[in-house]
């Protein structure tokens, strides 16, 4: 491939790339709402732009590639028989670019190239992108099971009847855990702080600290209880 051919294609790419992003952005400013909150019509209402926008831009490269800095004059094969030679009819738009060229090759029995530009094989499946189902975070589609919020173990207990929360969910801590937390109090009272500047932590943990503090002081209380005795 040529450094000319090089250039030409990577303009092509840019051109195309900057009037996508473009396009997506403009998209972005338009958008009513949070894509989640958006319904599946809605959503489909922006893909379908933007679809339309890809279509436009591949066919564009296609074409623009194809012609390769030539003189270019975009038609629709309309029929093609072979019969003692091949023949080909070929119909173009009365404000098709490029026809003065097609003129003056006929009138100088110019020969002329017939490439083949065809974008639809670089759309495959853009169909297929749609918007997401209203209803896309409920699964109605069983009726009620004893596996039914399975995976929610740890969730609180809730009284069927009032909806009121009856307790938060147990979390159960590592003996490691556990015996760092007792360590903690116990230091904090070796350094003269006072019980209350155990810090906010869980439940069970607050727990610990605090055994850990009143340790550290009930042995200073036997010490000097000795002392005494002695």
């Amino acid at each position: 491939m040529s450094k000319k051919e090089q250039d030409f294609r990577q303009m092509t790419a840019d051109t195309v790339g900057k009037d996508l992003l473009g396009a997506l952005v403009q998209e972005i400013r338009l958008l009513p709402d949070a894509w989640a909150k958006m319904t599946k019509a809605k959503q489909d209402d922006v893909i379908d732009r933007l679809r339309s926008r890809v279509e436009d831009n591949v066919r564009m490269a296609v074409y623009t590639i194809a012609s390769s800095n030539r003189t270019v004059v975009a038609g629709n094969l309309d029929q093609i028989t072979i019969k003692d030679g091949v023949k080909a009819v070929i119909k173009f738009g009365m404000h098709s670019q490029n026809l003065e060229g097609l003129y003056e090759a006929a009138s100088d029995s110019k020969s002329v190239l017939v490439v083949v530009a065809d974008a639809g094989e670089f759309t495959q499946g853009i169909n297929q992108v749609a918007g997401e189902d209203d209803q896309r975070a409920m699964d109605l589609g069983h009726e009620y099971n004893q596996n039914d919020g399975g995976g929610m173990d740890g969730a609180s207990e809730v009284n069927p009847d009032t909806g009121e929360i009856i307790g938060l969910p147990h979390k159960k801590f590592h003996p490691e855990e556990l015996e760092e937390a007792f360590n903690q109090g116990y230091l904090a009272a070796q350094e003269g702080k006072a019980q209350t500047d155990c810090p906010i932590m869980d439940g069970e943990l607050v727990i610990e600290w605090v055994r850990g503090f009143k340790a550290w002081h009930e042995e200073q209380n036997d010490e000097n209880d000795d002392k005494e005795v002695a």
